[in-house]
């Protein structure tokens, strides 16, 4: 990931000065080379191949048949549908789509609304996650909210989560995988809000865990914090066993 974000810097950089977007396609007949022009913003794709970009800041719109890679500043990608895997490492990134295969985002601020249809990865400073997730989902991130329905097992890890709509598979829910001392005083470092439905229970490692009204149960929750969570009317207590964290660190808990 850090080659990653050093390749974007660089080639975002050099494009600043050049004034230039490159553009690669692939619709199975080789691939081409192209300079291009944004129309209202946003460029409008229809292709059926594999559609690669490297560039400043790209905002695109449309069908994609194949794999969809951007190397950039910023992405905005609005009404987007992939037919194949999405591979992004940019900026701050807004999309707003369809994606048939596997989704790999590395990010500031990052905003998915969307479903994706196999394997979910993202990494980000800021993330917000809404839609439907097919496959296996891994995420960090520093803030995180998600409001999705998850159909497979979920590990997320930040600083601060909160989390809605449903974890079908079993849920590993990091907050502050390590005390931060100089943090000790902000009530958001190391929280865990949740009103999800985890159908098949998880781990839950963090300094503060509030279950919120509405939270379901529907398997077996292992929870580690720094004080026992209450547990609201409608969820399953007796399915759930707490532990004091007692200032540990969550890879010693959860390993």
């Amino acid at each position: 990931m850090r080659k990653a974000w050093l390749l974007a810097g660089a080639v975002t950089a050099s494009l600043a000065t050049s004034g230039c977007v490159v553009v690669v396609g692939d619709d199975g007949d080789g691939k081409s080379w192209t300079a291009h022009t944004y129309a209202e913003g946003y460029q409008v794709v229809d292709r059926n191949g594999d559609y690669s970009r490297i560039g400043g800041d790209i905002n695109l719109r449309g069908r994609i048949g194949g794999d969809l890679s951007l190397i950039s500043g910023d992405v905005d990608a609005d009404e987007l549908e992939v037919g194949g895997d999405v591979s992004i490492a940019a900026g701050d990134v807004d999309f707003n789509g369809a994606v048939d295969g596997e989704v790999s985002i590395a990010g500031g601020d990052v905003n998915w609304l969307g479903s994706a249809g196999s394997d979910f990865s993202i990494a980000a400073g800021e993330l917000t996650v809404r839609g439907d997730i097919a496959g296996e989902a891994a995420m960090a991130a520093a803030s995180m909210h998600l409001d999705a329905d998850f159909a497979d097992e979920v590990v997320a890890q930040a600083d601060e989560m909160r989390v809605e709509g449903r974890i079908s598979g079993p849920a590993k829910l990091v907050a502050a995988e390590e005390i931060k001392r100089r943090r000790m005083d902000d009530p958001e470092h190391g929280l865990i809000e949740i009103s999800a439905n985890l159908e098949s229970g998880g781990d839950i490692c963090a300094r503060t865990v509030i279950f919120e009204p509405g939270a379901r149960l529907g398997g077996e929750l292992r929870v580690w914090a720094e004080s026992e969570p209450e547990i609201p009317a409608g969820m399953n207590a007796s399915r759930v066993t707490f532990e004091y964290r007692d200032d540990r660190d969550c890879d010693d808990i959860l390993d």
